[in-house]
């Protein structure tokens, strides 16, 4: 489900590391590792999500994970039943799974599909009755992400990398989200700095672009309307040597644009051993956006 569509209803779509599902607008979702996310309402714990992917024999994983895991959590897995507003999983998932505690009380579940080999977990955090339906209807649109690509949407930033790009580090402070990917030789960090207006009192667009990089030798041209430069790195061959010597890697490549609409700065940077296309910074650059509340 494309980022936009599910804005325009009381739901709202996160995407986070090949997993992703659909939630209401009043949920915060909330990043607790590479493969963990929390969903609060109020400040309250609904439910929690934990996946993995395995490259060894799927099955046999599974089995080990399900023992895993319940055992973690002192439950009772059972894939005979599955309750009617989760059975929608099965539409997606090769195998479904959910587990009770000891007093009967379904608490959560286990999926796995055999067409990526991700296996993962959802675990019920609230007692309450009453929001039992909307936590069913949300993890009823869990589904893993595309095969060549992954849309990462979350807060309110949306971008779509091709899938060979990793996750390696994230950062989610007060005025900046900071994600880290390695795709081979490219290291590409993206960055969303806020609010705008305040940024560049101080700093024009260009000295934003160059902090971010933190590079020397940076050529950058600004764009026509002003909202937006570019900078890039190609050096000679000795210069080459000199920054692999640092330990940096020589080619880059960067770009940061002013969103008026929404008072944020957004900046893409990729650093490789060998040259990079600028197609490669264009194609990330146009599908990095915020996205409307």
């Amino acid at each position: 489900m494309p980022a936009g569509s599910a804005q325009r209803n009381n739901t709202r779509l996160i995407a986070w590391n090949g997993v992703q599902l659909t939630i209401p607008k009043a949920w915060d979702a909330r990043v607790s590792g590479n493969h963990h996310l929390v969903f609060e309402k109020n400040f309250q714990p609904l439910v929690q999500i934990r996946w993995e992917q395995s490259v060894h024999d799927p099955s046999r994983n599974l089995q080990k994970r399900v023992r895993h895991w319940a055992a973690e959590l002192g439950a009772v897995v059972t894939d005979t039943y599955l309750p009617e507003d989760l059975q929608q999983l099965q539409v997606h998932w090769e195998q479904v799974s959910y587990y009770r505690d000891n007093k009967g009380i379904m608490k959560g579940g286990i999926c796995f599909c055999a067409a990526c080999n991700t296996l993962i977990l959802f675990h019920i955090l609230t007692s309450d009755p009453a929001l039992m339906q909307e936590i069913c209807s949300s993890l009823s649109t869990l589904s893993c992400s595309n095969p060549k690509e992954n849309l990462w949407c979350i807060q309110d930033f949306s971008l779509m990398l091709p899938a060979s790009y990793t996750l390696q580090d994230y950062t989610f402070a007060a005025g900046l989200t900071r994600l880290s990917f390695l795709s081979s030789d490219i290291f590409l960090q993206t960055c969303s700095l806020g609010p705008a207006d305040l940024r560049l009192t101080d700093r024009s667009l260009q000295q934003i672009l160059a902090i971010l990089t933190n590079a020397s030798h940076l050529q950058i041209v600004a764009g026509k309307s002003g909202n937006s430069c570019e900078g890039f790195r190609c050096p000679t061959v000795v210069q080459q040597v000199f920054f692999r010597l640092r330990r940096e890697k020589p080619f880059i490549r960067a770009a940061i644009r002013h969103d008026t609409d929404n008072n944020r700065l957004l900046a893409v940077v990729l650093s490789a051993n060998r040259p990079i296309a600028p197609t490669s910074l264009q194609q990330i650059n146009q599908r990095y956006e915020i996205i409307q509340p």
